[in-house]
């Protein structure tokens, strides 16, 4: 991994390992909060599919970003070799979000590629009271006959809040033939707002057309693929970060940050 800009360099501390982690501040007049990016599997905080686009087009509408290494192994493994790896994917993501509100961030998005994107629905599924405000799961693969934690639709029926699902159209079989599950998982959690979400903020959103259902309390969740991509997104790098601003708009700038 190179990264263009030594001053991104952060080394965070878990009670167990440091690890590498890439920061970009925001870069406009309004601080709207911060996203953790997760790569997948075999990557690095500046994974040139995703990633790196991410961490540095989101600082141009509002969002810092920390990338964090994730556990990988040797010419990426394969999903069995990480089975064994949450316990420190989630020490590692608190301690970014602690890195987060250390520098005065306190609205912090999670967001997730590809294996990354299981780690983190497992993370949310797992630490209820993690304090992140939203979550976007880009290209969620599903895995057969591996640990708990890697059974993405059982994470999602535990999300208790925001979600995007975003995938290709031309994405991994594993992505597309299993997005009705995702919504089914959706449904079946609610994946309600939270106590500290006011409801009429959701109704408002421009998204609210995605949701599954006004039954009741807001289900903040949206799928959308994005026609013509594939799993890395090359070519469509400008179209996934305006979707997500644009959905972040609506669902986690609400809350006021200060720097």
């Amino acid at each position: 991994m190179k990264s263009s800009n030594p001053n991104e360099i952060r080394w965070l501390q878990t009670p167990s390992e440091k690890f590498i982690a890439l920061y970009n501040d925001n870069f406009t007049a309004t601080l709207r909060g911060g996203v953790i990016l997760l790569h997948g599997m075999g990557g690095h905080p500046d994974w040139p599919d995703v990633i790196s686009p991410l961490r540095r087009s989101l600082p141009k509408n509002g969002w810092a970003t920390l990338s964090i290494q994730l556990p990988v192994f040797e010419k990426g493994g394969q999903p069995a070799d990480y089975a064994d790896t949450f316990n420190s994917v989630t020490e590692r993501i608190k301690a970014a979000i602690e890195h987060f509100r250390s520098i005065g961030n306190s609205n912090i998005v999670l967001l997730g590629h590809g294996l990354g994107s299981t780690m983190g629905a497992a993370f949310l599924a797992n630490t209820p009271d993690s304090g992140i405000t939203a979550f976007v799961g880009i290209s969620m693969p599903y895995y057969r006959g591996e640990e708990e934690w890697m059974d993405l639709t059982r994470s999602i029926e535990k999300l208790n809040l925001p979600m995007l699902d975003v995938y290709g159209s031309n994405d991994l079989d594993s992505v597309i033939d299993n997005s009705e599950k995702r919504t089914l998982a959706a449904r079946r959690s609610g994946l309600r707002t939270s106590k500290n979400r006011p409801l009429t903020d959701f109704n408002r959103a421009a998204t609210n057309s995605g949701a599954l259902s006004k039954t009741g309390e807001f289900i903040a969740y949206r799928k959308f693929q994005i026609t013509g991509a594939n799993h890395s997104f090359r070519g469509q790098e400008r179209v996934l970060s305006k979707r997500i601003v644009g959905w972040l708009k609506h669902h986690a700038s609400d809350i006021s940050v200060g720097k």
